[in-house]
């Protein structure tokens, strides 16, 4: 869906539409429940290619060293590649704000992010920190520039914009 919303914001919402209903016209497939069943498919031959998360990519390839999928970085000669973010907060009512607060302060820090990006096989979040040598093997791209708010403000429209695509 945060593609899709930086799609629109980049292409405008009717080119967009052509984009997703021409990945739903190339579908191998129903689409996959999620990301591992989606690469595990591409490495039996079943489909050619698929955009998944490149975390479930770094788990199934850390199980599976023979695996027959590589990752691809798009758009590296235009806009970069989407970058997907995780993330988390304090609400203004939470009983417990402080503890809350140094929780995320905890795992934002050079120890969990070390572990998470380690265990998770995701880019860490803190600078500070170097990614997986799983991680680090796939080479350095050039990512999408559009800010994270943007794909917030247009998930509705891309939600909706994917179902009318047949994007199931």
């Amino acid at each position: 869906q945060s593609l899709t919303a930086t799609l629109i914001e980049t292409h405008g919402a009717a080119k967009t539409e052509e984009i997703v209903k021409g990945w739903v016209g190339n579908l191998a497939t129903d689409v996959f429940a999620d990301d591992t069943a989606l690469l595990q498919a591409i490495d039996a031959g079943q489909c050619d290619v698929g955009i998944t998360n490149t975390y479930y990519y770094g788990r199934l390839h850390k199980q599976q060293p023979d695996l027959k999928v590589k990752p691809y970085w798009p758009n590296q000669d235009d806009r970069g590649v989407h970058v997907n973010l995780a993330g988390a907060g304090v609400t203004k009512h939470a009983p417990h704000a402080d503890a809350a607060q140094k929780l995320l302060e905890w795992m934002t820090g050079e120890e969990a992010q070390a572990l998470f990006a380690g265990l998770n096989q995701e880019f860490p979040a803190n600078p500070k920190v170097p990614a997986s040598a799983e991680v680090t093997a796939w080479g350095s791209f050039k990512a999408d520039a559009i800010p994270v708010e943007v794909a917030g403000k247009r998930q509705a429209e891309a939600i909706m914009l994917m179902d009318r695509a047949g994007w199931n």
